[in-house]
């Protein structure tokens, strides 16, 4: 987020860089690992990760979750990696119907999956887009209304409505 002016809120963040064909919803499957892995896959059919950086992304990913699991409790998740072939932060979302075994701190299933790619050499970019989910999720209105959507589109609307 280098020589950007910083939204109004934190919630604009959201709204900025959540793109509606980066919305995943009514997956197939909502195993942790797959789940991930449709993110991934998804950025790379959306052009905001070129193909040639799947590996390396799923990498980085695996890497970060063996950390620490990134399921923050309250069925939220933010697999997150730094990355070194963007200049800007890249996102992408899965609305989950059952819940995912995240191995989350509070043990609860993950509803709400963002996956966070932060440029490597950008710590504030990084920190910004944190701070920015942890503000919108923990508004129970945001995720309430999140879980009532059906389509990427109604995903969409509640990050610009609540931005």
């Amino acid at each position: 987020m280098k020589d950007r002016k910083m939204p109004d809120s934190p919630s604009s963040i959201l709204a900025e860089l959540i793109h509606e064909e980066n919305i995943l919803v009514d997956l197939p499957t909502e195993d942790h690992a797959l789940v991930v892995k449709a993110l991934v896959a998804n950025m790379v059919s959306t052009d905001l990760v070129a193909k040639a950086n799947t590996s390396t992304v799923s990498r980085l990913l695996n890497e970060r979750e063996s950390l620490g699991s990134t399921a923050i409790g309250g069925g939220v998740a933010i697999p997150h990696a730094r990355i070194g072939f963007s200049d800007e932060p890249l996102m992408a979302f899965a609305l989950l119907r059952d819940g995912a075994g995240f191995n989350s701190l509070d043990g609860a299933p993950v509803h709400f999956v963002f996956m966070v790619l932060t440029p490597k050499d950008d710590d504030e970019a990084h920190r910004e887009v944190l701070r920015a989910i942890t503000y919108f999720v923990k508004q129970p209105i945001h995720l309430k209304a999140l879980a009532g959507c059906k389509t990427p589109t109604d995903v969409k609307s509640v990050f610009v409505d609540y931005a």
